[in-house]
């Protein structure tokens, strides 16, 4: 017994070491690669530095979500990830209306961080399905401030530039993953270990969390804005307001519901609660450790792959081939993806293959949000982009709700085949969907949207 403890102690230390090696790492890599940014307007590094560590609460917790409300109760863990979404159905239009009538996105960039501070007390102190819906709508409300990220760095830095945008804000996401899955996998192996505790050794992320918002907002007082940029409309920018063009933005839309529904009903919260439930089921005896750190990292190979995807589509796919096409090379791997998930069991191979996964949601997600990025409306109120947000939002609900839902209803090793295979069927809807977007395009916008190009 002293020599098993001894093991684990020593694994413990070891997975310490490596785990705080690969922080400092990130950040020195995050840091050099800032330095090294170009083509942008001065001012941009203070900025993006903040989207970096605003993102982090939000890579914290989102995916942890679902791991303390089983822990809670398993029944209901649809519950606070549908709430996520929720949320975001409401505040992300808001937001952006607010933002714009206000010319002033910071401020609500400044309210997002103070309400997730608030509604992660509570988990903090007693943790329950009350204080796990109220986090998650917390995170939800953090997650809805994306768009009005977006929309200010391309206002402010890269005008007139949608897919340099699109590429820029794509590594964010990508170094608070690296930054936060150490984080994840050190409380989560020391509460794989400590079980015994009535206190959840996970609520130490949400403190974790309230300090990155906290330096976040101290970081925002030196982002500068220029206000008058706000919401100005640029001749570049497709204007909507025909019946045409309305039917063109809402198959759009369409298409962002579908791609946001199917990402959340095969990764984030669900995809660590998956490979959680595939150690359970085929592989008990595997140590904690492990479990832990691939339960940690499966967000980071997700999204280190969706930036690759992303970089894959900026700089050859958009260039080499028509829109058509590069959406269809992103289908024809979520396909694979898809069909290969849904008769695996072993959670080593769920790992590896949520690489597939974000490569593909990289270019698919992408490329339809820098048409968004294009378009405008000329009486300037809202943007295309808040309500754009506001659909994404209805699929993340949606999805967040219903995928749980259908798995712990009818708890049988068939049910998450037919679910995935139903996934699979509306992957390739997706791509019907797409080619009507892309035919509407080419009748009302050809002259205009060769600029999502640039």
């Amino acid at each position: 017994m002293f020599l098993l403890s001894t093991n684990q102690g020593n694994s413990t230390i070891i997975n310490l070491v490596v785990n705080i090696i690969i922080f400092i790492l990130v950040f020195s890599v995050s840091l050099f690669f800032i330095m090294r940014l170009k083509n942008v307007s001065k001012g941009y590094k203070i900025f993006f530095i903040s989207y970096i560590v605003f993102w982090i609460p939000l890579k914290l917790l989102r995916d942890y979500t679902s791991i303390i409300q089983k822990e809670i109760d398993k029944e209901i863990i649809w519950l606070p990830l549908m709430m996520y979404g929720l949320i975001g159905i409401f505040i992300r239009p808001l937001a952006d209306m607010l933002s714009t009538k206000l010319r002033n996105r910071k401020i609500i960039l400044y309210m997002a961080v103070i309400i997730g501070i608030i509604s992660f007390i509570p988990i903090i102190i007693v943790q329950n399905t009350a204080t796990n819906i109220i986090q998650s709508l917390g995170v939800g409300v953090g997650a809805s401030m994306i768009g009005i990220y977006e929309l200010m760095f391309k206002e402010q830095y890269t005008s007139n530039r949608s897919f340099l945008t699109v590429s820029i804000m794509a590594f964010p996401p990508l170094i608070a993953d690296f930054a936060s899955a150490p984080i994840q996998s050190i409380v989560r192996m020391l509460n794989l270990q400590n079980q015994s505790s009535s206190w959840n050794l996970l609520a130490i992320l949400w403190i974790i969390g309230i300090v990155f918002y906290a330096i976040t907002f101290v970081i925002l007082f030196f982002t500068k804005e220029d206000r008058m940029l706000i919401g100005m409309y640029h001749k570049k920018e497709i204007p909507i307001n025909q019946n045409n063009s309305i039917l063109f933005f809402a198959s759009l839309c369409l298409v962002g519901f579908l791609i946001t529904f199917v990402k959340f009903s095969n990764s984030g919260s669900i995809a660590t609660l998956t490979i959680d439930n595939l150690f359970n089921k085929t592989m008990p005896n595997v140590s904690s450790d492990v479990r832990a750190n691939l339960s940690s990292y499966i967000s980071t190979a997700f999204s280190l792959s969706q930036l690759f995807g992303t970089v894959f589509l900026s700089v050859f796919l958009i260039k080499k081939f028509n829109k058509l096409i590069a959406f269809s090379v992103g289908i024809v791997i979520w396909v694979i993806y898809q069909l290969v998930i849904s008769f695996n069991n072993n959670p080593y191979v769920y790992f590896s293959l949520s690489t597939l996964n974000g490569f593909a949601y990289g270019i698919l997600y992408n490329l339809v949000l820098a048409y968004v990025l294009t378009l405008s409306f000329r009486n300037q109120k809202i943007s295309p982009m808040g309500i754009y947000q506001g659909v994404l939002s209805i699929g993340i609900m949606s999805s967040s709700f219903l995928i749980p839902f259908l798995k712990n209803l009818l708890k049988n090793d068939s049910a998450s085949t037919m679910i995935n295979l139903s996934l699979l069927g509306g992957v390739i809807l997706l791509e019907l969907l797409f080619a009507s977007v892309y035919f509407l395009d080419k009748k009302i916008f050809i002259k205009n949207t060769e600029n999502i190009a640039e």
